[in-house]
């Protein structure tokens, strides 16, 4: 079973990818992030990322990007690796880079599973 951080929990994509985990036997959310917290969730959910004590075996991030440069040092503290879609200034994509240099990063600025041409 794979063990996921929600970073961005409480936001449109954050449930929407807590719903796809329920539902899903191989994965499991442990605990989610997110400075808003008026959302019921079937996880713990921590303000920020150095209050979050769960143990997993990636990050998820759908939040924003004034909360990517924390992400990112968490991450590479702990070797944890990270799926980062928020989009980033150039100064955090560089950073983006070093981070990908130490711990697993996939970063893109579209998750969707593309778009389905009328015939």
């Amino acid at each position: 079973m794979i063990k996921i951080i929600m970073h961005g929990c409480n936001g449109k994509m954050g449930q929407v990818i807590t719903k796809i985990a329920e539902a899903d036997s191989k994965v499991e959310i442990v605990a989610g992030v997110d400075q808003f917290q008026g959302v019921q969730n079937p996880y713990p959910v921590f303000s920020s990322m150095e209050a979050c004590d769960a143990e997993a075996d990636v990050v998820i991030d759908f939040s924003n990007a004034a909360a990517v440069d924390g992400l990112l040092d968490y991450c590479v503290n702990r070797q944890l690796p990270v799926v980062l879609v928020p989009r980033t200034s150039e100064a955090q994509l560089e950073k983006v880079e070093k981070a990908a240099e130490q711990t697993a990063v996939l970063k893109s600025a579209n998750m969707s599973m593309g778009i389905k041409s009328a015939d």
